[in-house]
């Protein structure tokens, strides 16, 4: 199981929400200094046991404060409007050099956010002539440049996402909150199950999976390299890296070259028994060597060996190969009755796969021929006649593309509407449910017993005369 804290402890990763909008990432070592730009700096020791979500204020240089929380004020309804003022800069009193010194005075720590914002109103001709909710908006807007606050958010899926969308979109395929929880969804995730997953985000989705489970699961991990990149794990903390995972029995790593190929794989990394007295000859670094190469060795044969065992309850593939190739190889080791999901950025590529799929009637072959009624006494003939009757083959089945697409919207009294701005394509989702089907016909039920021909002759042949 995963622990996680809602207390902040020290080499904590923390995601910090500056007044922008913008988030950054930091690891908390004791006695250190963040640095928040222009928002000031403070010191890693004061939020030792504070909990996450909570907002803080640089009130002093290096000094900061829980934040109380502000309480919603309801807007009255009025009669003016906006529509004659002009949004101009000269509507603004103070000069850009003067602006420039109230920058230098918060850096300094001599002045505090929201008294340059109240300099900034005071100063502006076309404040007062706002409406209530232009006046609360336009404090709010000028409380993104000033505001010395931030919020020390806790390691999640949302936050994760949020974060590499904003560095860099690309490494994790553009996969969203939304798509993955969507995915977890389709793929009926449930502690104590078993997974097998082909995730070239970063890791990304893994860490939804473990997220989500507590870390309850059993997982198999196909990556194309000879080290899977776990980059996206570290974010969420030191209980969530590779080697915290593999050393608690959650997750067993496969490239595709042990895939394909197990047991060249397994004599590549075959290492000789050594006798005790070879090894008590040994040099220490030689020992450790060796000794490092067994365990490897015996890792590798584990995960081989669960591999084989197939039975996976799902298979999520997140990956920049063409799914069919994927699920090729994949395909036979997913359980009977289990989902299979595969995400893709780009429409097209699942529009294909989804022809291949539901062209084929056969597309990984028999897999199972129930030979058990086999007698020496059947002919060649009927003994084929029964095998292809009898044979099972695999099939996906209830195949749909999935578009996920959220719209945020402002919910305000008579100022509802959708976000001006927002992330255009979100990802796309083909699901299906893995079946083995008989390729011969299958009947079942209650039939009427045939009556004897010879009883119901021998029955009319009793008349009287």
């Amino acid at each position: 199981m995963l622990e996680t804290s809602p207390i902040i402890q020290e080499n904590s990763p923390v995601f910090i929400k500056l007044p922008s909008e913008n988030i950054r990432f930091v690891t908390l070592k004791p006695n250190n200094t963040i640095s928040l730009g222009k928002f000031g700096s403070f010191c890693t020791d004061d939020l030792f046991g504070k909990t996450y979500d909570e907002t803080f204020e640089i009130y002093e240089p290096k000094k900061i404060r829980v934040l109380k929380t502000r309480e919603v004020q309801i807007l009255e309804e009025e009669k003016k409007t906006n529509k004659e003022l002009m949004d101009c800069r000269s509507n603004q009193l103070m000069s850009q050099d003067e602006i420039d010194e109230l920058r230098k005075q918060m850096k300094e720590g001599g002045l505090r956010g929201e008294e340059a914002i109240r300099q900034l109103t005071s100063k502006s001709l076309t404040f007062e002539q706002k409406t209530q909710y232009a006046q609360a908006k336009y404090v709010n807007r000028k409380g993104e440049k000033y505001l010395q606050q931030f919020r020390a958010l806790r390691p999640c899926l949302e936050t994760v996402t949020e974060y590499m969308l904003a560095h860099d979109q690309y490494k994790i395929m553009e996969l969203t909150a939304d798509c993955s929880t969507y995915m977890l969804t389709l793929g009926n995730a449930q502690p104590g199950g078993r997974y097998l997953v082909v995730d070239e985000t970063g890791c990304l989705f893994l860490g939804s999976l473990l997220e989500r489970l507590g870390g309850d699961c059993k997982v198999t991990l196909v990556h194309p390299n000879e080290q899977p990149n776990s980059s996206c794990l570290e974010l969420w903390g030191k209980e969530y890296t590779e080697e915290s995972l593999v050393e608690k029995g959650i997750l067993r790593t496969l490239n595709w070259l042990q895939v394909i190929g197990p047991e060249e794989a397994l004599k590549d990394m075959h290492v000789d028994d050594c006798t005790e007295e070879e090894l008590n000859e040994m040099k220490l670094r030689h020992r450790k060597r060796y000794e490092g190469r067994k365990a490897s060795y015996a890792r590798l044969q584990s995960n081989l060996e669960d591999f084989e065992r197939g039975n996976f309850d799902a298979l999520f593939v997140l990956s920049n190969h063409t799914p069919m190739s994927v699920l090729n190889l994949l395909l036979p080791k997913v359980g009977s009755s289990r989902p299979v999901l595969v995400y893709s950025p780009y429409q097209q590529v699942l529009v294909d796969t989804h022809h291949e799929l539901f062209k084929w009637s056969n597309p990984f072959g028999v897999t199972e021929t129930n030979n058990e009624n086999k007698t020496e006494e059947e002919s060649p003939e009927k003994q084929e006649l029964q095998e292809t009757q009898n044979a099972w083959v695999e099939k996906l089945i209830m195949l749909d593309i999935h578009e996920i697409r959220t719209r945020p919207y402002q919910i305000l009294p008579e100022r509802t509407h959708p976000f001006m701005s927002i992330r255009g394509d979100m990802g796309y989702i083909l699901s299906g449910i893995k079946v083995l089907s008989s390729v011969g016909t299958m009947a079942a039920g209650r039939f009427p017993k045939r009556q004897k021909q010879g009883a119901g002759s021998k029955k009319k042949g009793n008349t009287r005369v």
